[in-house]
């Protein structure tokens, strides 16, 4: 609670020193006319709330040569000081009723404006609401900053990520050999796109199949002529062994047999010859049969020579060549995990099977009734074949996945060079996200944006979440409290629900005015004069009243209004009699509820009536004026019983001060005697007096009245002396007469005397 005001070179408040005597109250009452400070010195108390210099520096006393401004609010809880251009403390529990807190969040001129309803959102929502807005606009501009941050470290990010990945899964890259891989996939898809037309012209790469050796060759070594006679072919063995003939011999009568003409054969007749002759003998040797198998074993070794014979092996060398050629030009454009096999032992194996193979068909020819069983030639044979084989196998694979990864390049040549061109640059990028440090600080960067961004979004939704509930809630208590002093103050209107707002990042407030059922916009600025709204449906007294009755559901809604000091000045601007007496009533009801209310007006029966309604409560009350004749204005400890006594009263006083210690002017003091007796009894006998009467004719109305009158007697008598005295100082000079000059002391306080007496503000002696 305020004990002290002190204001120094601030307006009209040159040397203002409220409270010396006595200190300020709970209920301090400040009695001033217009023009002595009133305004300044409650604009002092709202700065001092706000914590705002430049109200006070604006408000800089002019003609006392540019004095700087000091202030010193001096209360129980410590000082609260101005002093070189600025406040010494933050902010003052202080609430202030007048016409800026009626411009700033009402009305001004009559007309509301979108000030005014951010004004008035503030002072719905309360300070706990301000603050949350505040915090809300606060973190508006931290989301901002971070959502530009965010925005930013992603743009610097465009250059990183690849196009066919999110950005999780960017992030989530480890180091990876096959990165390498895809580059150079990518890299030779690039060229192949580049470079379609060349690629059209390659041919994919031939497999090579192992050469089939006779299919037979086994059943042919093992194979005879099961029908020829046992005993014939002994008896051609011996004779063959007779004439020395070898193995060659069966080839030899077979050719000999060819030559046979007319059953007439070369050799018979010969000495030592078979009886049956060589004829009968050969052809139970060599017939069909024999010349069959003797085919299968020259047809065996054609297959033979065409599969693994020189030209063979030599065409298989060439395509293998072929395949080395173009799959080096197809490598270009495509990446295969394997090179293409040399194959270099693939002739020399193939080789050594063929005359493993041919040996044996060799061995075969000579002695076809014979078996040949080689098994080591056998086993070369398999061995070298089963070399060749798995060369083949898996040299085939490499050329299968040469094709494949071909065709998939002549599949990819068809896409345009930008795609193709892109996916380099993804596989690069999927390199540099694990290699590149600038790539991974870049990534770091947009994560610390990205949470930052996330905790700002988080702030403001709970923010945003409080300040709704805190609207909710004040929309609802204004809606009744405001309504409820419109009624108590006989305001036709009303006003519906108000809503609130934080578009544009700043609180708004609106309502409507309900009249006679009828629901009226307030408008902003001015509005067609032919439409109903705020500025022409409110009298100016309504509207007045409507701002009190903020003010008041204000201070109705504030927590901590048992610790603040509540400024009224002059609460009753346009106010007819009832709202009067219910402005001292809500003021009476306020006593108690706050930390101290200090009520400043123009009106002292206004304050006189407030100070009568809060009897109870402790009060000093002052009044602000001009010192010494001076301009400037300094407060002093008043009665306002003595700043409200009527004319009568002040008379009366001085009669007695008179009467008492000869004090006043005796010129002076003998009009008052005539005025006070003529007021008395005017007031006192209103049916037997007009209530213009001076006092000669009311004596002489006791003196005519018929019948009996009540001041009729010692009353009238004394009252005739007392006009008799008196009558020469009130009335002109006697033209003709010199008149006396001065009034006898000694004779007016006996005149004095009697006349306070004869009314009764004066016992006579016992």
């Amino acid at each position: 609670m305020y004990q002290k005001i002190v204001i120094r070179n601030v307006g009209v408040l040159k040397a203002f020193d409220a409270g010396a005597s006595p200190p300020l109250s709970e209920l301090s009452l400040f009695y001033a006319r217009n023009g002595r400070g009133k305004s300044t010195l409650t604009a002092v108390m709202r700065a001092a709330r706000d914590g705002c210099s430049t109200t006070v520096m604006a408000r800089r006393s002019l003609g006392n040569n540019a004095a700087d401004p000091e202030i010193v609010l001096v209360s129980s809880g410590g000082s609260q000081s101005f002093k070189n251009g600025r406040w010494a403390h933050q902010r003052a529990t202080i609430e202030v009723f007048d016409s800026t807190f009626i411009a700033d969040n009402i009305f001004a001129g009559e007309m509301t404006e979108l000030d005014h309803d951010r004004g008035l959102f503030s002072v719905i929502i309360g300070e706990d609401g301000v603050r949350l807005a505040n915090l809300l606009r606060r973190f508006n501009g931290h989301a901002k900053n971070a959502a530009t941050r965010l925005k930013d470290a992603e743009t610097a990010l465009q250059d990183d990520l690849p196009t066919d990945i999110n950005q999780v899964e960017f992030f989530a890259l480890a180091p990876n050999p096959a990165y390498a891989q895809r580059l150079d996939k990518a890299e030779k898809t690039l060229k192949a796109v580049q470079q379609s037309d060349k690629l059209a012209l390659l041919a994919s790469l031939d497999k090579i199949a192992l050469p089939a050796l006779p299919s037979d060759l086994h059943k042919i070594m093992a194979a005879t002529v099961p029908t020829i006679d046992a005993a014939a072919r002994a008896r051609l063995a011996e004779h063959f062994r007779h004439f020395k003939l070898g193995k060659n011999g069966e080839a030899w009568v077979n050719f000999g047999l060819e030559h046979i003409e007319d059953d007439a054969c070369p050799f018979c007749g010969r000495e030592n010859a078979d009886e049956l002759g060589f004829v009968t003998l050969y052809g139970q040797i060599f017939g069909e049969e024999y010349k069959n198998h003797m085919t299968r074993i020259s047809e065996a070794m054609d297959v033979l020579d065409d599969a693994t014979g020189d030209e063979a092996r030599s065409a298989i060398i060439a395509s293998i060549a072929q395949n080395a050629e173009l799959a080096k030009k197809w490598g270009q454009y495509i990446r295969v995990d394997a090179d293409l096999p040399g194959l270099a032992t693939l002739a020399a194996d193939l080789g050594e099977a063929h005359a493993n193979a041919k040996a044996l068909l060799e061995r075969k020819r000579s002695s076809p009734l014979e078996i040949i069983e080689d098994l080591d030639a056998v086993a070369a044979l398999g061995g070298a074949m089963l070399r060749a084989e798995t060369a083949l196998e898996g040299y085939n694979v490499i050329v299968d996945a040469i094709n494949l990864a071909s065709k998939g390049a002549t599949a990819a040549a068809t896409m345009s060079v930008d795609a193709a061109r892109q996916s380099v640059i993804n596989a690069r990028r999927r390199i540099a996200r694990t290699q590149d440090p600038g790539v991974q600080r870049r990534v770091d960067a947009y994560l610390a944006a990205k949470r930052s961004d996330e905790r700002a979004k988080k702030a403001r939704t709970k923010t945003q979440a409080a300040l709704k509930a805190a609207n909710e809630a004040a929309a609802d208590h204004y809606h009744l409290r405001v309504n409820h002093y419109l009624g108590q103050f006989g305001v036709g209107a009303r006003i519906t629900r108000p809503t609130n707002s934080m578009a544009g990042n700043a609180g708004q407030a609106d309502y409507a005015l309900l009249i006679r059922g009828e629901q009226i916009v307030r408008g902003r600025g001015r509005v067609a004069d032919a439409m109903p709204s705020f500025r022409n449906t409110l009298s100016t007294g309504d509207k007045t009243t409507l701002a009190l009755a903020f003010f008041l559901a204000k201070l109705d809604h504030d927590g901590n209004l048992a610790s603040k000091v509540v400024v009224f000045d002059d609460p009753l601007s346009s106010h007819d009699s009832h709202r009067r007496g219910k402005t001292v009533e809500a003021i009476k009801q306020l006593c108690g509820r706050c930390l101290q209310l200090i009520v400043l007006s123009h009106d002292e029966y206004f304050l006189r009536d407030v100070e009568k309604r809060c009897a109870g409560t402790s009060t000093a009350t002052y009044q602000i004026d001009y010192s010494d004749g001076d301009q400037w204005s300094d407060a002093k400890h008043v009665r306002l019983s003595d700043l409200c006594a009527s004319d009568h009263t002040r008379r009366i006083e001085k009669l007695a001060s008179y009467s008492d210690h000869s004090t006043g002017d005796p010129d002076d003091v003998v009009l008052h005697v005539r005025q006070v007796l003529e007021t008395h009894f005017r007031r006192s006998y209103t049916a037997y007096f007009p209530h213009n009467r001076n006092l000669g004719k009311i004596v002489r109305d006791i003196d005519s009245y018929i019948g009996a009158h009540p001041l009729a007697g010692a009353v009238r008598d004394k009252l005739d002396f007392l006009n008799a005295s008196t009558c020469d100082n009130h009335h002109g000079d006697d033209a003709e007469v010199t008149p006396k000059k001065g009034v006898d002391s000694d004779e007016l306080k006996i005149i004095v005397t009697e006349a306070l007496e004869l009314i009764g503000a004066r016992r006579p002696p016992e």
